[in-house]
């Protein structure tokens, strides 16, 4: 029994030391030796390794929450003071660019970017990449400039109660009651 344990280890031993030291050997034998004056001629000498490309851009979730600060519905951007979120967006003034197919709500009810207004509370989620951020939902609450502020009704003007249209006579009449006749 113990031989045989004394054989497994003896070949895992050499089963690890053989291909280590011929590797060693290989690599020894390839390396090129640097000319009797120590110069290296010009086939020798290391290049520059190339820069390292530009990294390839990455979409990256994001979301925020704050208020609208500007709205330009022209170039169709959105402005906000974001306050919570993820927080690559977190306690920065962030710029939103908001394609036409964006869902954007404002106090439950679908409207379109120009119905938003500075001073809204806002949370959009969205993606960005590099430093471009792109809206995918946004939800507002707030005023609704859209909606037409009350007018106030007219009030009605008191009228003056018709006069009546008996007017009282001017000279007494006599009337056949004795006690209001005259005396002689």
């Amino acid at each position: 029994m113990r031989m045989r344990r004394t054989a497994v280890a003896l070949a895992m031993a050499t089963a690890v030391a053989v291909p280590a030291v011929t590797t060693g050997m290989v690599a020894y034998a390839q390396t090129s030796s640097p000319s009797a004056t120590g110069h290296m001629s010009a086939a020798e000498k290391p290049t520059a390794k190339p820069t390292r490309s530009p990294s390839k851009k990455v979409k990256v979730k994001f979301s925020a929450t704050g208020t609208v600060t500007t709205v330009d519905a022209a170039a169709s951007t959105i402005a906000l003071v974001v306050k919570g979120g993820t927080k690559d967006v977190k306690g920065k003034t962030v710029t939103v660019s908001v394609p036409t197919s964006v869902r954007i709500l404002l106090n439950g009810r679908k409207v379109q970017l120009s119905a938003l207004m500075a001073g809204q509370k806002i949370t959009v989620t969205g993606t960005r990449i590099d430093t471009a951020y792109t809206a995918a939902k946004i939800q507002a609450t707030g005023k609704d400039k859209n909606k037409p502020a009350p007018t106030p009704s007219a009030t009605a003007t008191p009228t003056t109660p018709a006069s009546p249209t008996a007017t009282p006579s001017a000279s007494p009449t006599e009337s056949g009651d004795p006690e209001t006749a005259e005396a002689p």
